[in-house]
């Protein structure tokens, strides 16, 4: 019963605050929840807690018996700063709630939580501006079929809004909201994953997510056509060197060329203007590792690097999704058997790039530089 009252109430709140935000792999964030995050996104191979629901979900029958509540709230700061006039970009600051809850019992655990999955945002002087939020109502369930083999999968509810205003074409939908976008559309998707005991110190994981193939988005007499989710394949390995230290790994592939081509923005049934996107697929490497420094007190550091995957010829200063290297520290601290707090932050130095289109907005000649300082903080709560 407490279970359904939640899932329910997850429901409602997922459906009414779409997140916006820029993430870091393309649209996607570099790690979800502070445990992985602080690793360097490292997440496929080794207990995370409820953020497993946005990483791998098979790594939910890692999780001692029990059930756990995580509250959670991250942040990406990016500076984006374009030339030919257009200035820098105002949208420096976003925020991502986050709440999952698990529990385990027996062989099974289950639950429910809602991530924000990512997104993009610009603002500029001149008016014009674009923001995009993606989120996952994220229904798990995990299976341990032995002491050394979890299997785990999600029905995942996927929504996204958008904002959107290009004076160059009249294009001009927009709410007032920092957490819907005018323009809305929902999905579905899914994951399946794995872990494995390959001996007493060493773990394999996996994961595949299906893409999110969203209808078209649609508010203001506007319907935005083309705009998806890609579908993602991981593997990772976590290494327990000892009692006190992780090593982590992971190599994920985002097939955004399956996903982000072009992108068409109608209004009143008319084309407005085709953006031209063909994203290349990204390969992500996560490198993490933690160290119990104390029975309280555990220190990660990590590095994650995924090459920019818009081509030259189509980089737009509305969505300058090109950010590369992360570099990521964080902590967790445990004031009692029950009770944690976990934090991470990101690094991400500045990549500039120079458009050479011409493209649909004339990109010819435009250099964008974008940089980001990105924190995660959650607090858990074990009974």
């Amino acid at each position: 019963m407490q279970l359904k009252k939640l899932t329910a109430g997850l429901a409602v709140v997922g459906m009414t605050m779409p997140v916006m935000a820029l993430a870091t792999n393309g649209m996607l964030m570099d790690g979800y929840g502070p445990i992985a995050a602080g690793m360097g996104g490292a997440a496929m191979a080794h207990d995370n807690g409820t953020a497993a629901l946005a990483n791998n979900p098979a790594t939910l029958g890692l999780m001692a018996p029990g059930s756990r509540i995580d509250v959670m709230v991250g942040f990406v700061g990016p500076d984006v700063n374009t030339s030919m006039g257009i200035g820098e970009s105002s949208a420096d600051a976003f925020y991502m709630p986050a709440f999952g809850y698990v529990k385990k019992q027996g062989k099974l655990a289950y639950g429910a939580g809602i991530y924000g999955q990512g997104g993009m945002g610009t603002e500029y002087a001149s008016g014009d501006m674009a923001q995009v939020g993606v989120g996952r109502l994220i229904f798990p369930l995990a299976y341990s079929v032995n002491d050394r083999f979890n299997v785990g999968g999600s029905v995942d509810i996927v929504w996204a809004g958008m904002d959107m205003v290009v004076s160059g074409y009249g294009i001009n939908f927009k709410d007032d909201s920092d957490f819907t976008g005018a323009a809305k559309g929902y999905s579905v998707a899914a994951k399946l994953g794995f872990t494995y005991k390959l001996n007493d110190g060493l773990t394999l994981g996996g994961v595949y997510q299906t893409a999110a193939n969203l209808p078209n988005l649609k508010g203001d007499g506007y319907k935005v056509e083309g705009f998806d989710m890609p579908a993602v394949v991981a593997l990772g390995l976590a290494w327990q060197a000892n009692d006190r230290l992780m090593v982590a790994a992971d190599l994920k592939d985002v097939l955004w060329g399956s996903s982000m081509n072009t992108v068409t923005i109608y209004q009143n049934g008319a084309v407005v203007a085709p953006f031209q996107q063909d994203w290349d697929d990204q390969i992500v490497l996560a490198l993490g590792l933690s160290y119990k420094l104390n029975d309280a007190l555990t220190g990660r550091v990590g590095y994650n690097y995924g090459k920019n995957p818009i081509p030259n010829q189509f980089v737009n200063y509305l969505w300058p999704a090109i950010v590369e290297s992360h570099y990521t520290a964080g902590f967790g601290y445990a004031f009692n058997p029950k009770s944690e707090l976990n934090f991470a932050l990101s690094y991400v130095p500045e990549v500039s790039v120079t458009g050479t289109g011409p493209a649909i907005i004339g990109n010819g000649g435009m250099r964008i530089d974008h940089s980001q300082l990105n924190w995660q903080l959650m607090y858990s709560y074990k009974f």
